[in-house]
């Protein structure tokens, strides 16, 4: 009988050490922190131009009153449309250094304002 008991007190030891370690386990790539972070409102970007070294993220946030996006010309990269309120993180991973020009395609809204650069270095 004790040496059962011995056995099934190692055999729980090691099924509590392996949820443990389980536990530690996880990816070890790191998260990025966007490198900034631009403000969309009505009809305006805050920081119109934006530079960023290349591969990073920028944050979106659309603190207008109307939906808006943010679009970087000739880089097939931007938003959705994005209510009041919203925010995404964009990635710039794989564009070209450059400056590009950034644009809510919302009807009227370049034409009201809502442009600016981006300047990957």
């Amino acid at each position: 009988m004790h040496s059962f008991k011995a056995r099934f007190l190692a055999v729980l030891a090691l099924v509590g050490l392996a949820f443990a370690l389980s536990a530690c386990g996880g990816d070890d790539a790191q998260v990025a922190t966007p490198a900034g972070t631009v403000s969309m409102g009505d009809f305006w970007f805050k920081p119109a131009d934006i530079t960023v070294a290349a591969d990073s993220e920028v944050t979106v946030v659309n603190d207008g009153a109307v939906i808006h996006n943010w679009i970087v010309r000739g880089a097939g990269v931007g938003t959705a449309e994005l209510k009041p309120g919203q925010s995404i993180i964009v990635s710039l991973k794989g564009i070209k250094p450059g400056t590009y020009t950034v644009y809510c395609d919302q009807p009227g809204h370049v034409e009201a304002g809502q442009i600016g650069t981006l300047t990957i270095t």
